[in-house]
């Protein structure tokens, strides 16, 4: 007999070690396109990354500091994402208490009475029933189906984690585009309202020549136009300047109003250094959205193999315990009263419409597709570090030479109203080195920004700004 059980007890002890085992453990894929993700040039340096770098040192202007600490308290979506993240930490403690039995006690009562023509015998009273059970359930975690839930969850938790700090790299790479942007556009405004200077010193040398005949009143005109022209920028530049004000108020999650910074700040001062972006595999484990990506990629893996252990038997044990008795005096009559069961189960599923199969197929086609938006998500941050590379390079050399252009128009422009006076020049050829002069002017500052804009993109997009 000893025999005999033990022949049935080692095979079903066996089999629960095989499918247990057959939980297959998150491993990163060697398929990944890790190897040269991103493009460099000569001179990038590729020994450290500026994803390392806090984001208040990368970000070294104190006022901007007081807008990107003001943006993590209180921006809407940084503070939608924590509340998100707070929501997925209760389903991950749901999970763990998954593992535990469960205990419910209930306390039931009834009065009935006989009907007086019926065949039963009549009580004197009604009758009362009174019962209380405490009732415990334990589903055996045997085939790790609950453990990989649980994992699951806490995947749940850590792409939500990794989200929110991808939030708030976005949030501070946005407070700080918009904050040079408005540095900017001072700038640019200061260069308007020099020409403008200029351009009202030219008309009065005009008019003076005229008194003189040495020009005609079209010189006149033409000066006075190219003044409007000029000062038509000014409301232009001005509504930018309020729009991007609003702009970072909205980010700040208050109402508009004007913003401090700095001013007469140098643009071209900003991280002139080579950029240090390190190597692409770093990306993996600075970059948020990266991380969220492949955190839903192991949540995915989980689940399904939370929905193939749905399909092995499942081992249930119950049991409740309570008094149970007939008339309130004897409910208090111990033990006589005291009902109690204990029941084990074990159900394996056969028929049910295909519905476990149905969930296993579907969670092993979520993971192949959380695993081809894992490899997307990389490819895109290796774009985006390959642009911004491509951008700061270039352009770079493009504002070198605009700057070798704005001042060689400067001195065109004086040398031209000094000739103009002389009677070597016309106004004509006044005019066209002025107007030249305001607008490479301003395209020079816009292409300084370009570059800040594009340093700014480049450490966001390598992982940085939320240490």
């Amino acid at each position: 007999m000893k025999h005999r059980v033990l022949h049935i007890i080692l095979p079903v002890i066996a089999g629960i070690l095989f499918f247990g085992s057959c939980a297959i453990p998150y491993q990163r894929s060697d398929q990944l396109p890790v190897s040269g993700l991103f493009r460099t040039f000569a001179g990038t340096d590729t020994t450290n990354t500026l994803a390392t770098v806090s984001v208040y040192d990368f970000y070294d202007d104190p006022l901007l500091q007081q807008l990107i600490t003001e943006a993590l308290d209180s921006n809407i979506n940084i503070r939608l994402a924590i509340n998100r993240l707070a929501q997925v930490s209760q389903y991950v403690k749901q999970s763990k208490a998954a593992l535990f039995p469960t205990l419910d006690v209930g306390l039931s009562g009834s009065v009935y009475d006989v009907s007086k023509y019926g065949n039963s015998v009549r009580p004197k009273n009604p009758l009362t029933e009174l019962q209380l059970a405490a009732t415990a359930g334990w589903e055996i975690d045997i085939w790790g189906k609950l453990s990989s839930a649980k994992r699951a969850q806490q995947a749940q938790y850590f792409q939500q984690e990794a989200t929110v700090r991808a939030t708030q790299t976005q949030i501070a790479a946005d407070i700080a585009g918009a904050y040079y942007q408005l540095i900017t556009l001072d700038h640019q405004r200061a260069i308007t309202e020099q020409s403008i200077e200029s351009y009202t010193n030219y008309l009065q040398t005009v008019e003076d020549l005229e008194k003189s005949a040495q020009v005609t009143e079209v010189a006149v005109l033409q000066a006075k136009s190219q003044l409007a022209s000029a000062k038509a920028y000014l409301p232009q530049i001005t509504a930018s300047i309020a729009i991007e004000e609003n702009y970072i108020c909205l980010l700040l999650g208050k109402t508009p109003a004007s913003v401090p910074r700095s001013g007469n700040f140098d643009l071209t001062i900003f991280h002139s250094e080579t950029p240090e972006i390190g190597v692409p595999v770093q990306l993996l484990s600075n970059r948020p959205d990266v991380q969220a990506a492949e955190f839903t990629l192991r949540a995915a893996h989980e689940e399904f193999n939370a929905a193939r252990a749905a399909m092995y038997p499942r081992l249930t044990l119950t049991g409740s315990v309570g008094p149970d008795a007939k008339g309130l005096a004897n409910w208090f009559n111990m033990p006589g009263s005291l009902l109690w069961n204990a029941v084990a189960g074990l159900t394996q599923p056969i028929f049910n419409g295909r519905t476990l199969k149905t969930q296993k197929e579907v969670a092993r086609l979520q993971e192949d597709a959380a695993f081809i938006s894992f490899k997307q998500t990389l490819l895109n941050a290796g774009n985006e570090v390959s642009n911004a590379l491509a951008s700061i390079r270039f352009v770079t050399q493009q504002a070198a030479y605009q700057k070798e252009q704005v001042d060689a128009l400067k001195s065109a422009y004086e040398y031209s109203q000094e000739l103009l006076v002389s009677g070597y020049a016309t106004y004509l050829d006044v005019l066209s080195a002025q107007n030249s002069v305001l607008s490479s002017e301003l395209s020079l500052y816009s292409t300084y920004n370009t570059i800040i804009q594009q340093k700014i993109i480049l450490y966001r997009a390598l992982g940085g700004g939320w240490r």
